[in-house]
């Protein structure tokens, strides 16, 4: 090969070189080997997700940010309120006797659409006062009621309790309470019992259950004064007639504490047949 064509040899080399250097992206040698998504992909962009504003330029807050914010701005401009609540990523706000001028000072105060006010009946203090009456009278025990709570959204307090003490409990909640301040969750006992076992051990007023189909036992089970327990023919039996190995069926009574093993309060236990 003599000296021209070897020149016109690098300079067709050289001219590849640096087309495919063209196509090369920018990044190349920052993003390494990165996969890039196929054209034909169907797969979607997954947006992504603006962070809250607190305010807007005319200084209202977005009352999202910081919820308890809300309730520390209702007491300073001495609004009564039922307490707040989040639905729908909208912040609710109970007010008592709502009317113009408490509905100005809440839209001069925060950006509209992130709130909603409701007009309620009663403060969240006089519903917290309701709750410590129902300690103070001790109801609780003395009743047999399972539980209560102020119900923020329905602007109560509810009280739960099985339907056995219904009427005699109602009538000295009322005694004490005024009736539309209160709701009731009634429970009813279900055909079907909520734990099958067989008792594996007895303590001082409880018993641990092995549940049916399981390894390990799964439950404490207490007993109150109103706990229902019965014997295979339907008679009354106490706690001293329980033994380790019988097999027993248990309803609920309210709320079970979810540890290992669970706790639980027996509303009725009732011993099967072997």
């Amino acid at each position: 090969m003599n000296s021209y064509d070897w020149l016109r040899c690098c300079s067709i080399i050289l001219v590849v070189l640096l087309l495919s250097g063209c196509g090369a992206p920018k990044n190349a040698s920052i993003e390494g080997n990165k996969s890039q998504p196929s054209l034909m992909s169907n797969s979607v962009e997954t947006p992504v997700q603006q962070p809250i504003q607190d305010t807007v330029a005319d200084g209202k807050r977005n009352p999202l940010v910081d919820p308890g914010q809300v309730r520390e701005f209702l007491g300073v401009k001495n609004i009564p309120h039922g307490d707040i609540f989040l639905q729908d990523n909208v912040l609710y706000i109970n007010i008592v006797e709502l009317n113009e001028e408490i509905e100005s000072l809440i839209a001069a105060a925060y950006i509209a659409g992130s709130y909603k006010t409701v007009n309620v009946a009663f403060t969240l203090k006089e519903l917290e006062t309701v709750q410590q009456k129902l300690s103070d009278h001790e109801l609780h025990a003395k009743l047999g009621l399972y539980s209560s709570g102020i119900d923020v959204i329905g602007n109560k307090v509810t009280i739960s309790m099985p339907d056995t003490i219904e009427a005699k409990a109602k009538l000295e909640i009322e005694k004490l309470v005024d009736p539309d301040m209160i709701s009731y969750d009634i429970q009813l006992l279900n055909e079907k019992p909520d734990v099958v076992g067989t008792i594996v051990k007895l303590e001082q007023n409880r018993i641990l259950i092995l549940e049916d189909g399981e390894e390990e036992p799964g439950y404490y089970f207490s007993f109150s004064k109103y706990s229902e327990m019965l014997n295979e023919d339907g008679g009354e039996i106490t706690f001293t007639d329980l033994q380790e190995k019988q097999k027993v069926r248990l309803w609920f009574a309210g709320a079970v504490m979810t540890s290992l093993p669970a706790h639980a309060t027996a509303r009725r236990l009732e011993l099967v047949s072997n």
